[in-house]
């Protein structure tokens, strides 16, 4: 077990090292600087170069970039908020989206879960005619949540529940922070419900029709038993899996409505230094992303090797 967590854990430690790497490539090689403004003259932005460091030799700036980076120091803004810490501006939003996130996960879990199981037991073997039914519609309202997209539904609740009946606030008030953002929860929990009663009712399904489940139906046992026994245990490793990135995504920010509700989250910090041309907080907020990705991916691993000790020894073999 120690050496397979132990092979995680450096995987991690180098794909974290291949991410800053390649984000500072990138911030490298895109056009222009962070000083575009045309009112600077060509001496003015030299001398901006040189207090911020940037006209040091590119390898020098890259062993500094990743030495401050590990420890949390990402820079200053050089247009949203001048000579801000970005590390100040991200810790400040984090909370909001995470909070926000993790309020559409779970809303959107418990949802898809009771979906899913439903439609696979509409859909078991003797449930009749009026069971497909009941799958199909399952299925059908799951169709809607994955095509339509989320800032489609806040948009729209925001039209109805905030603005034409002034159910909940159309805006994110820090004095309100539950009902004012109860409108973005509810719209992001929609695609994460879709997701999730998908691969709950497949993976249930798959159980269902398998022979022992078969044989505990014809020793009549009632639909709870088989539920609690045998149905969830077995077909919720795969669902997890895909809770988990959709975990990751939520917890991200979602740029779109995050701005649509005038949250201030990471996402709309996301999408406002890119509109201002911000490489520093670009480049930090995507290093934040790839980190909280990898260390979900890190755990999700050690946590398969602990449920399934097959996991574990396939990949001490590899």
């Amino acid at each position: 077990m120690k050496k397979y967590m132990l092979k995680k854990f450096i995987i991690s430690i180098v794909t974290l090292f291949l991410v800053v790497f390649i984000l500072f490539l990138l911030m490298e090689l895109m056009p222009g600087s962070p000083f575009n403004n045309d009112k600077l003259t060509e001496d003015q932005r030299e001398m901006l170069e040189a207090a911020y460091g940037l006209d040091k030799p590119v390898l020098y700036r890259f062993l500094i970039y990743v030495k401050n980076i590990f420890r949390g120091d990402f820079g200053v803004s050089y247009n949203l908020s001048i000579n801000t810490p970005v590390s100040l501006m991200i810790s400040s939003r984090l909370p909001v989206s995470m909070a926000i996130g993790l309020g559409a996960m779970a809303l959107g879990s418990v949802s898809g879960l009771l979906l899913g199981f439903f439609a696979a037991f509409s859909h078991a073997p003797g449930s009749g005619k009026y069971g497909k039914i009941a799958d199909s519609v399952c299925m059908a309202i799951s169709v809607i949540g994955l095509s339509v997209p989320s800032y489609i539904f806040a948009i729209v609740m925001s039209y109805f529940c905030g603005f034409r009946w002034k159910w909940l606030p159309l805006l994110y008030d820090f004095r309100k922070p539950v009902t004012s953002s109860l409108m973005a929860v509810i719209s992001l929990s929609i695609f994460v419900a879709a997701v999730i009663a998908r691969y709950t009712r497949d993976e249930a399904s798959a159980v269902l029709r398998s022979d022992y489940v078969l044989f505990a139906i014809s020793q009549g046992l009632s639909n709870g038993q088989i539920l609690m026994k045998y149905v969830i245990r077995n077909s919720l490793m795969g669902v997890i899996t895909v809770m988990t990135m959709l975990l990751v995504g939520l917890l991200t920010g979602s740029l779109v409505t995050e701005r649509i509700f005038s949250i201030p989250g990471i996402g709309f910090l996301m999408s406002s230094a890119i509109e201002a041309n911000d490489y520093n907080v670009v480049v930090a907020l995507s290093f934040v992303f790839a980190s909280i990705y990898v260390t979900a991916r890190l755990l999700l691993d050690l946590l398969y090797g602990i449920i399934d000790p097959r996991v574990r020894v396939s990949g001490e073999g590899r």
